[in-house]
C-alpha cells in the first residue's frame, strides 16, 4: 500500500509539472508575441536613393520608404525653410508643382516635383510626426538643360559642379537601445560610380569580419548617375553601439554621423519610479522571470522550484 501510495504522487507530480511547463510555454509565447507586435509599431526607413540628379524641367521624385507609420504622417520639407510641404496626402505648398504620390505597395510617399528648376535644388527631408524626430535626408540637384557627350561617352552638362564627387550619409541620430541601427551612404564619382566605401565605427574600419554585429549590405550602383549606394545595418543595438560613423568614399572624401543610443527603460525607471513600459516597448522588469526573458531556462526554473515543493509536500507529509 505504501509503494502504490508513493507510485501515485509521483504520478501527480509528473502530470502536475507537465501543466507547468504548458503554462510557461504559453505565457512564452504570448509575451513573445506582445513585444514583436509593441516593436512592429516603430517607424522604419526602407533603404532609398537620397541623392538624385535632375535636368531642368524634369519632373523630379524624392523616395520616401516608411513602414509602422500606424496613425502617424510623413512629413516633407526643405532643410532651409521651416514649413512644410506636404503632411500625409495634403500639399501645403503654395507651389502647384508640387504633389505627393502614395505606393502603398512599397509603403512609399514620394514628393514629386514637376518641371524642377535649379532653384530647387538642396536637401529635402522626409520626416514622421511623433514626439521622436525619425526622418532621412535626400539630396536633390538639378543639372542645366543642355546635354552633351564627353570623351568617355558619359552625359553631363555645362555646370561643372555635377562632375565632383560628393559623399552623403543619412540615418537615424538617435535610435532606442534594442532597435536596429540603419545608416545609408550614397557616394557619386566624377566620371565613374566609385568602386566602393568603406565604413568605420569610433576610428575602426568596420566589416563583418572584426565586428560580427555589422552587416554591410553588397552596393547598389547606377552607371548613369555615378553612384554607388552603400547601407549598414546593426540589429538588436547595443550601448556601446553608440558613436561616430563614418563613411568614405572617392577622393577620401568623408561623410560622418554620429549615433546615440537611448536607454528607454533606464529613463523610464528614473522618471516614474517603475519599471512600466514606455514608447512602445516591454521592460524586462514588467515581464515575470525578467533575467530569462520567459525562455526555456524559465521552464526550468519553474520545474526545479515545483518538483523540490510538490516533493516536500507529498513525501514528508
Amino acid at each position: 500500500m505504501i509503494r502504490n501510495g508513493r507510485l501515485y504522487k509521483i504520478s501527480r507530480i509528473i502530470s502536475i509539472q507537465y501543466y507547468i511547463v504548458e503554462a510557461v510555454l504559453f505565457l512564452s509565447s504570448l509575451s513573445a508575441l506582445s513585444v514583436k507586435g509593441l516593436q512592429a509599431n516603430v517607424p522604419f526607413f526602407e533603404p532609398r536613393e537620397n541623392n538624385v540628379s535632375f535636368y531642368a524641367g524634369d519632373t523630379a521624385t524624392l523616395l520616401c520608404s516608411v513602414t509602422g507609420l500606424q496613425t502617424r504622417f510623413v512629413v516633407w520639407r526643405r532643410t532651409s525653410e521651416p514649413n512644410p510641404l506636404t503632411i500625409g496626402d495634403f500639399v501645403y505648398s503654395p507651389d502647384d508643382r508640387i504633389t505627393i504620390r502614395r505606393v502603398e505597395d512599397k509603403n512609399e510617399w514620394n514628393l514629386i516635383i514637376k518641371d524642377v528648376q535649379k532653384a530647387d535644388a538642396g536637401v529635402y527631408e522626409c520626416a514622421v510626426s511623433s514626439r521622436e524626430k525619425y526622418k532621412r535626408l535626400v539630396l536633390l540637384r538639378v543639372n542645366g538643360t543642355s546635354r552633351r557627350l564627353n570623351s568617355k561617352g558619359l552625359a553631363y552638362d555645362k555646370d561643372q559642379d555635377i562632375l565632383k564627387s560628393q559623399v552623403l550619409m543619412s540615418g537615424q541620430r538617435f535610435v532606442s537601445k534594442g532597435q536596429t541601427i540603419l545608416l545609408t551612404c550614397n557616394a557619386t564619382g566624377e566620371d565613374y560610380a566609385p568602386d566602393g566605401v568603406d565604413w568605420f565605427i569610433n576610428g575602426h574600419k568596420a566589416n563583418h569580419q572584426t565586428m560580427p554585429r555589422v552587416r554591410i549590405y553588397d552596393p547598389v550602383v547606377d552607371k548613369n548617375k555615378r553612384t554607388l549606394l552603400s547601407t549598414l545595418e546593426i540589429r538588436r543595438s547595443i550601448m556601446n553601439d553608440k558613436g561616430i560613423y563614418v563613411c568614405r568614399g572617392p577622393d577620401q572624401k568623408t561623410s560622418s554621423l554620429t549615433v546615440h543610443i537611448l536607454d528607454e527603460e533606464k529613463s523610464s525607471i528614473d522618471k516614474r519610479g517603475d519599471g512600466s513600459p514606455s514608447h512602445g516597448f516591454v521592460s524586462d522588469s514588467a515581464i515575470p522571470c525578467c533575467s530569462l526573458k520567459w525562455s526555456k531556462q524559465c521552464a526550468i526554473v519553474f520545474l526545479g522550484l515545483s518538483a523540490t515543493w510538490f516533493t516536500h509536500a507529498w513525501f514528508v507529509t
